[in-house]
């Protein structure tokens, strides 16, 4: 297995293909791609309908995936607000791979959303390892309702992917599924093969206070945490805080479920990390950007740059710890509200990576909504930074 990554921040559509073709050509010294990953920034978008096609039959890439994206991230850098296209190519002629295409539709009485198109499960694979990786269109797609299905239908293994990013209405922010533009629902490909794919996800936040079971709850409104309202329950939390805290609550604060209630003790990583939406000051309910049912274990969050900081650092450190096999490659679908606006500098998760794994080809994009797994099943997070380690 070989992996190739190759960028380009030509600003001419004609001339970044020109330079990518030929630098990816040379690396892969004769070796047919099996499979790869296109990330473009809308600075080329007139040429949206033909770049998929066009790059996959000049490198003769078998299956080809991809997604539009505010910024591109190439190696070591985040080449954030400026033209992009980068390439990720890996030649592996065993791995077996199945692209599809999702569609979402409401039901007759427009109260829940149906997913149609999902993969076929190949019951008959041999290959030890998978993975899925799936790209949402922003306006058509309904992730939430996919990733449960996927993971049912596909024996539970990882997902990774994201929202693309980058547009700003309907159908501007598009899908790439072998040689076609797509612009709406969601595109993927199964990934089968004998080289595993490890999952870093990296929410960026600390728990706070202490933890809370839900005790009556309606979707993504929670009513009582611990038989009181959950406002009530809240506000004196955060007189118990640090001033620091209290500050970084005042900043907006976050909602964490535990991801498996079997464990003794609850820690950073062991939550679902979700958004706090608004209250109502008369009912005391909380509405965050999840469902949480009655019975679940919650916690508060907090995040800022130094928390987002340590928090990837323990991630990969953990991974490191437990894992000595060598990484090949990276793919990073990072959230659109990290890089430079959250940390004050540039390349913040890349420098992290390369640093950890050490010069490793790596690209991915910038979303508006990253996949990831987190316990046993897959989730859309928010301002997370989802990687896949593709080991040796």
């Amino acid at each position: 297995m070989e992996i190739h990554v190759q960028h380009s921040s030509e600003a001419d559509t004609s001339r970044a293909l020109d330079e990518l073709v030929t630098q990816l050509k040379i690396k892969l010294n004769g070796q047919t791609p099996r499979f790869g990953f296109l990330f473009v920034t809308h600075h080329h978008e007139d040429h949206f309908s033909t770049l998929s096609g066009s790059l996959q039959e000049k490198l003769g890439c078998q299956d080809f995936l991809g997604c539009t994206t505010e910024s591109i991230i190439a190696e070591n850098q985040e080449l954030e607000n400026s033209p992009g296209i980068v390439v990720w190519l890996m030649s592996d002629t065993d791995a077996e791979i199945e692209g599809f295409h999702l569609q979402f539709e409401r039901d007759q009485n427009h109260e829940r959303i149906e997913c149609y198109g999902h993969p076929l499960v190949n019951s008959l694979s041999e290959r030890p390892y998978g993975a899925v990786f799936l790209f949402c269109e922003p306006y058509s797609s309904s992730p939430h309702v996919a990733l449960p299905q996927l993971t049912d239908g596909l024996s539970g293994i990882p997902i990774f992917g994201g929202v693309a990013s980058g547009g700003v209405g309907p159908g501007e922010s598009c899908l790439f599924l072998n040689g076609e533009k797509i612009d709406h629902g969601a595109v993927g490909i199964v990934y089968r093969g004998d080289h595993r794919i490890r999952p870093i996800v990296s929410q960026g936040c600390r728990p706070i206070g202490h933890t809370f079971v839900v005790t009556k709850s309606e979707k993504n409104i929670v009513y009582e945490l611990g038989g009181r309202p959950a406002m009530a329950q809240f506000r004196e939390m955060f007189e118990d805080l640090t001033e620091v805290d209290q500050e970084l609550v005042r900043q907006g604060p976050f909602f964490g479920v535990v991801t498996n209630e079997y464990k003794g003790e609850f820690q950073r990583g062991d939550f679902l990390v979700s958004g706090v939406l608004g209250s109502d000051p008369e009912s005391g309910a909380i509405a965050v950007s999840q469902p949480v049912r009655v019975g679940r274990t919650v916690q508060f969050h907090v995040r800022d740059a130094i928390t987002a900081d340590e928090d990837l650092k323990l991630m990969i450190e953990q991974d490191r710890k437990l894992n000595k096999e060598k990484v090949k490659g990276v793919l990073l679908f990072d959230c659109n509200g990290r890089g430079e606006g959250l940390f004050g500098h540039s390349h913040h998760d890349v420098s992290a990576i390369q640093k950890a794994y050490g010069p490793t080809p790596l690209a991915g994009c910038y979303a508006q909504g990253e996949i990831g797994p987190l316990g046993e099943n897959s989730h859309v997070h928010g301002f997370t930074a989802s990687i896949a380690l593709f080991e040796q």
